[in-house]
């Protein structure tokens, strides 16, 4: 939903793009919780896309062994999602 611009960070973050991600439920209507990842698949803004956080956000080959918390890790292309009415 937006783009992040700092021109002081990190020496291992230089040339890192950071967007402002906003989670979605199945159905794709947009939660209120938002965070801040490093983009490492050249997402666009209003792209779907699927997010890591916490250490797995560093096991992209873009953010090994870099001060990350959350990564972009892919774009979506399609979502199938089965919801049952069953509870």
């Amino acid at each position: 939903m937006g783009t992040v611009w700092s021109t002081r960070k990190d020496e291992n973050l230089v040339g890192a793009k950071f967007l402002i991600v906003r989670e979605l439920n199945l159905d794709l209507t947009p939660k209120t919780s938002t965070i801040i990842a490093v983009d490492s698949v050249g997402a666009g803004i209003g792209e779907t896309v699927l997010v890591a956080q916490g250490s797995s956000a560093r096991q992209t080959t873009f953010t090994k062994n870099k001060p990350v918390d959350a990564v972009i890790m892919a774009i979506v292309d399609k979502l199938d999602v089965a919801i049952s009415d069953n509870k």
